[in-house]
């Protein structure tokens, strides 16, 4: 409903395995999720986890699976996409109390984070932006320093699983930013257009040259934007 374009593939199925090393892993036209989600009718509290579990993993059919990242530096941005369309979904089924809270527990772990490690660097191939000064202020050169970590963030396999986890809510996040700056319609145009272009790049052949519409990077994505 939130997306003008259809499923893009042919069936979906959900597997449930039992002591699953994560909540759910989602690959094309198929899900793996933990057993440990299955509930009863009579527990509420659970419906929230599943329903927004469940939902995450649907979304990132469409931005994940079906569109990939660019490059290892772009992993953030599927996940960004089909977080925020989770979300809106979470909104709708369980209201904006439950919503608000999600995003405020998620915020709160992140300058946790944040504050004993360091900053979280959403795209490490582009160097930061400068700081804003004032009209009347010289600029002083300053010279930016990286942030040290005990670990390389320019490198998938260095990253560390608990800054990849505060990445990924940090991610949802700025997405969340965008909508308020540009506003839910043109957010979600750019994603149906995104779509569109993926849809129309898999129907034509490989030498074609429009394969590369089923990736999506940061430079193109802010382009869009």
């Amino acid at each position: 409903e939130t997306l003008s374009n259809r499923y893009p593939y042919s069936c979906y199925k959900q597997v449930f395995v039992d002591e699953a090393a994560y909540d759910y892993k989602s690959y094309a036209t198929m899900s793996i999720l933990d057993t440990n989600l299955l509930h009863s009718a009579v527990i509420i509290d659970q419906c929230y986890t599943t329903r927004r579990i469940m939902a995450q993993a649907i979304a990132e059919q469409f931005f994940g699976c079906y569109i990939s990242m660019q490059n290892w530096s772009d992993m953030w941005l599927p996940k960004a996409i089909s977080q925020y369309l989770c979300g809106l979904y979470s909104k709708k089924c369980f209201g904006n109390n439950e919503y608000r809270e999600w995003i405020q527990s998620n915020l709160r772990d992140i300058v946790k984070y944040e504050e004993q490690y360091g900053g979280i660097i959403l795209d490490p191939n582009q160097p930061p932006a400068p700081l804003p000064t004032a009209a009347n202020t010289p600029s002083s050169h300053t010279k930016q320093t990286e942030t040290h970590f005990y670990f390389s963030i320019k490198n998938l396999h260095t990253l560390s699983p608990l800054y990849i986890e505060a990445m990924y809510k940090k991610a949802h996040l700025v997405m969340r930013m965008l909508e308020h700056r540009i506003g839910l319609e043109l957010l979600l145009q750019v994603f149906n257009k995104q779509l569109s272009l993926a849809m129309n790049a898999a129907g034509q052949k490989i030498g074609s040259g429009l394969w590369g519409h089923m990736l999506i990077g940061t430079i193109t994505f802010t382009k869009a934007i």
